[in-house]
């Protein structure tokens, strides 16, 4: 026999087994009763059956009663778990204790949180002077405050919201977003080149270029024209002819060198993050975070990262995590380097540095120089490099005003272009 009701249950269950007496009368009674029992069967004299902990000892009394012999069989739930445990008094103190964090840390502003382009230092400031940071009292925060001062503070703010939800605030902003700048595809232009160079391709497809394979230019000299004369013709016995104006459009590769150079001490200085540690430790609930400390989690001098672990309480993994936030210290560490040492921390900042500034061009050859000094090791680089050195460069027209023709004069003083 068995009943809907899981009263109880959640902490655990009793199994038990009877004989002798009236265990129909006693099953009678502990339904009247409204106990919940799983699992009943009565059969030649014996009743068994699971009960939870809290109605067990009422079912024993009315076992008594009706002279029915009762025993208890295998415990199992949290209420025995605890039963265990009941004269560890640190264990109960310290979950007291967690209680009591939770609930201090509840009133105080845990995270902020920020969404959105702008600088975070800059909307941190803002915040801090309207009394809103890590540990300030939810219950002063100025949210409406925060927001003007966003609008007022942040550049080409469009919108700010500050809002706090749980320990958590949330800082939405939204820019303007400033309208791409249209390149005009119709007005003419000149290419020029960016640096000096010798050309060794050239690929032209609008306008007159003004360079040959194989010779040199200046930085800002003239590439490409985009001023385009057309075929003269003899017309009425006169020769005839037209000036176009166009956007230049063209790829000119050059040859160019340049040298670069890089130095490494015998002995350095050197700042590692790797001092002294100290960890801040939050209850992660969902969206919520509630701190498991006191005051402000920050450290000067130091970098930060963090860790999240799974809570498993018996087995059974929590709904909750801890965040552990970890600033460590850099430490001063003097350096001392061999040859080798050196020689590997130059060709790493040599390669580094290619990756960076020489990534759209093609390293023709490279040419290397290990020059010992006293104090460490200078590299000087003798690149050869190759790319495009063509860049757009607009250009004024301008016409003179063109007098009238007297009679001493046959034609009219010619336009003068730039």
């Amino acid at each position: 026999m068995t009943r809907e009701n899981t009263h109880g249950f959640y902490l655990g269950q009793v199994r038990f087994s009877g004989i002798g007496g009236y265990p129909e009368k006693m099953l009678s009674q502990l339904l009247e009763m409204g106990i919940t029992l799983r699992g009943v069967r009565v059969k030649g004299g014996v009743i068994k059956g699971t009960v939870s902990p809290m109605d067990y000892y009422t079912v024993a009394e009315t076992a008594r009663k009706n002279g029915v012999k009762l025993r208890a069989g295998k415990r199992r739930g949290l209420y025995f778990t605890l039963m265990r445990y009941q004269r560890r008094v640190g264990l109960y103190v310290g979950a007291l204790m967690f209680g009591i964090i939770l609930s201090v840390n509840q009133s105080r502003v845990a995270e902020i949180h920020i969404e959105g382009n702008a600088p975070r230092g800059q909307v941190l400031k803002i915040l801090e002077d309207c009394g809103i940071t890590e540990g300030a009292d939810r219950a002063g925060l100025k949210t409406y405050k925060a927001e003007r001062e966003l609008m007022l503070g942040i550049e080409n703010c469009a919108w700010a919201d500050v809002s706090c939800t749980g320990c958590r605030v949330t800082v939405h902003l939204e820019t303007g977003v400033p309208l791409p700048e249209m390149e005009d595809n119709s007005a003419p232009r000149n290419l020029v080149a960016a640096r000096d160079a010798v050309v060794v391709r050239r690929t032209v497809r609008s306008g007159a270029s003004a360079v040959e394979v194989g010779s040199g230019v200046q930085e800002g000299g003239l590439l490409v024209s985009g001023v385009v004369e057309t075929s003269s013709i003899v017309l009425n016995g006169s020769e005839t002819g037209n000036v176009l104006f166009v956007r230049a459009d063209a790829e000119i590769i050059g040859e160019f060198t340049e040298t670069q150079e890089f130095f490494v001490p015998y002995n350095e200085t050197l700042h590692i993050p790797d001092g002294e540690q100290t960890r801040y430790k939050s209850l992660v609930f969902e969206d919520d975070i509630y701190p498991l400390y006191f005051g402000r989690a920050y450290k000067e001098n130091a970098v930060y990262s963090e860790e999240t672990a799974i809570v498993s309480i018996f087995g059974a993994e929590m709904p909750f995590k801890i965040k552990t936030g970890i600033y460590t210290e850099y430490r001063d560490a003097d350096i001392t380097r061999t040859d080798d040492d050196c020689v590997k921390e130059l060709r790493r900042l040599k390669s580094d540095y290619e990756q960076n500034f020489y990534k759209d061009y093609d390293i023709i050859n490279v040419t290397e120089k290990f020059l010992p000094e006293s104090d460490g090791i200078r590299l000087i680089l003798d690149y050869t490099l190759q790319g495009d050195i063509a860049i757009p460069a607009d250009f004024e027209i301008n016409v003179k005003s063109v007098a009238q023709p007297t009679e001493s004069e046959s034609s009219p003083e010619p336009s003068d272009i730039r």
